[in-house]
């Protein structure tokens, strides 16, 4: 698990694929898809970009 947020790109990329994911099957269970969809993608790269920039892994102990 360490391994997808170790990189920024594949910290960011991890993030904007959990926050996709998650709409797109909220979407899903509520009926409207592409809603779901849509919103992901918007959601998915705010979190990507925050992830990118402001969170970094915890130091090794």
């Amino acid at each position: 698990m360490s391994s997808l947020v170790q990189d920024d790109s594949t910290r960011a990329a991890t993030f904007f694929a959990a926050a996709f994911l998650l709409t797109a099957l909220g979407g899903l269970l509520i009926g409207e898809f592409r809603v779901g969809v849509q919103w992901g993608l918007g959601l998915g790269a705010a979190f990507a970009v925050f992830a990118y920039f402001f969170i970094t892994p915890a130091p090794d102990e």
